[in-house]
């Protein structure tokens, strides 16, 4: 089945919700999901790959992707052996003692969003790592995507960027339902959340895979690669 169009979705969407004349608030609905989608659910279709240089020395800042909304892991490697990064706060990075004498491997990040909040458009988020790194690095940075709305959806041949097409018609056909006042509205609601969910729990390569507990990595740090579990001893 060929993909469907933005057009198409709220074309799909206005005779779900019974309201043909919505053309722009159907553009508008389809939007809302689409940042409902980025803003609130770690969807892994969106998530992307990519380095980040670091240089010895320094804390940073370093810039991050001028498309970064959140991280999913930073790690790096030495010597074939990977290192995994634990976010901290802002407030907590900026009580730690900082000294050229605590250089050592990093293993704690925090990230700085006050650039792009000031300037949405250009801002460039901001990265900190501790303590400073004795030697250049490579961090392997997985995070994800800030994207950018659809320029008039409702006449878009744009194809959007989330593929589960079922979804999005019925998403937007729900927020046309709630302008409307329709009565299928919160039905629809509950529908969508567990059409989401199932969704979510198939998504990708991982819904196999078995999770463990992780332990606070700030308590139970590592002196290798691996992430803190409950099954790790220490």
């Amino acid at each position: 089945m060929a993909s469907l169009s933005a057009a198409q979705i709220c074309t799909e969407a206005r005779t779900v919700a019974k309201c043909p004349g919505f053309s722009a608030q159907s553009g508008r609905a389809l939007n809302l999901t689409l940042d409902d989608l980025l803003l609130k659910r770690n969807v892994k279709i969106n998530r992307y790959s990519g380095s980040i240089a670091v240089t010895s020395g320094t804390n940073g800042p370093f810039n991050l992707p001028a498309d970064y909304l959140r991280t999913y892991d930073l790690f790096y490697t030495v010597d074939n052996q990977p290192y995994f990064l634990t976010p901290v706060e802002m407030g907590y990075y900026d009580a730690i003692f900082k000294d050229p004498s605590v250089a050592t491997y990093p293993y704690l990040y925090a990230t700085d969003l006050q650039p792009q909040a000031a300037t949405p458009d250009t801002g460039i988020p901001l990265l900190y790592i501790y303590p400073a790194s004795t030697s250049a690095l490579t961090l392997t940075h997985r995070y994800f995507l800030r994207r950018p709305n659809i320029s008039t959806p409702e006449t878009s041949a744009s194809v959007p960027w989330f593929p589960d097409q079922d979804y999005l018609i019925h998403a937007t056909a729900m927020r046309l339902m709630k302008l409307t006042d329709d009565a299928r509205y919160e039905k629809f609601k509950d529908d969508g959340e567990s059409m989401l969910r199932d969704h979510l729990l198939m998504e990708g390569d991982e819904q196999g895979v078995v999770h463990e507990v992780k332990l606070d990595p700030l308590r139970f740090r590592s002196r290798g690669g691996l992430k803190p579990t409950k099954t790790q001893p220490f």
